[in-house]
């Protein structure tokens, strides 16, 4: 079985200071991605798949929050490093996790211009999913548990998740994901993953306005959506209008898309343009042995 490998500030281990104020307030952000390898030339190479995407929200969200991040050469220098160490270790791809704190601090919440950011870098196996998900689609439910509400740190991937660890503690494994709402009861995202509808062929998603992520995967698809379906169209979609949909499907960076057959009572389908979507993403990521750095 593949180890778990971690890497702080450059150094490979698994220790962080007890005042690092990600422990302390969850001062700071993540992003989780996958990588792949391959050989060119007899030698082994590798990439991070949207790593420029994950980058960019990152460094946006350590900008308003004034951490002082590092340069990209630095934090690409330490990504490397860590990935080296991973196929030294025998992996040939993986899921990579970035975290940036502001770093260790003293007591109290003001914190101190010029502190050093806490860089954590960590490898794990590449998450097998069930091929029959992006088949025949998933169950999932709706929480009652609702997302927090903030007009200024929605959107981030910061590190306060604990309305997600609430909605998780709903449900079971008869369920692959949960899907939370704000206070209106309009439904903004899965615990882990971005929602979308489908009416007809028009693709409607909740807008990402004082709750929720804006995925990067989410971003991507509004981008290529058109290819397969005549309008891409952002509004909110309250719990009770569920049955004006057809089909539904979740997204995020590791899954790509999964289409769902049933949340809670409402029954979808799974049609071509939605199984078309799904394919321009997971036949590229699954067939490709080496992940570019930019894909879409």
């Amino acid at each position: 079985m593949l180890k778990q490998i971690s890497l702080v500030n450059g150094k490979l281990t698994n220790l962080v200071s007890v005042y690092d104020r990600g422990l302390a307030y969850g001062d700071g952000f993540f992003e989780t991605m996958l990588w792949g390898s391959s050989y060119k030339n007899g030698e082994k190479y590798f990439g991070v798949e949207f790593w420029l995407k994950h980058l960019k929200r990152i460094r946006k969200g350590c900008k308003f929050l004034k951490i002082n991040i590092p340069s990209n050469f630095e934090i690409l220098k330490q990504r490397d490093k860590i990935l080296k160490e991973s196929l030294n270790s025998g992996y040939t791809s993986g899921l990579l996790k970035l975290i940036i704190t502001r770093g260790v601090g003293g007591r109290g919440y003001k914190f101190e211009d010029g502190m050093k950011p806490t860089i954590i870098f960590l490898s794990f196996p590449r998450p097998q999913m069930n091929p029959q998900f992006y088949l025949s689609g998933v169950k999932a439910c709706i929480c009652e548990n609702q997302l927090f509400y903030h007009e200024k740190l929605f959107g981030y991937k910061h590190l306060n998740r604990l309305d997600s660890v609430l909605a998780r503690s709903e449900w079971d494994k008869k369920y692959f994901e949960g899907i939370c709402a704000d206070q209106k009861g309009n439904l903004i995202e899965g615990t882990m993953t971005n929602i979308f509808f489908v009416s007809k062929n028009k693709i409607i998603t909740p807008p990402i306005i004082n709750s929720g992520i804006s995925g990067v995967m989410r971003n991507i698809i509004l981008k290529n959506a058109t290819k397969f379906f005549d309008k891409v169209v952002i509004k909110n979609v309250h719990r009770k209008h569920l049955h004006k949909f057809d089909q539904m499907f979740l997204a995020n960076s590791v899954i790509k898309i999964i289409p769902v057959n049933k949340i809670d009572n409402k029954k979808f389908i799974i049609k071509d343009n939605t199984r078309a979507l799904i394919d321009l993403f997971t036949k590229k990521s699954n067939e490709r042995k080496s992940i570019n750095l930019e894909i879409i």
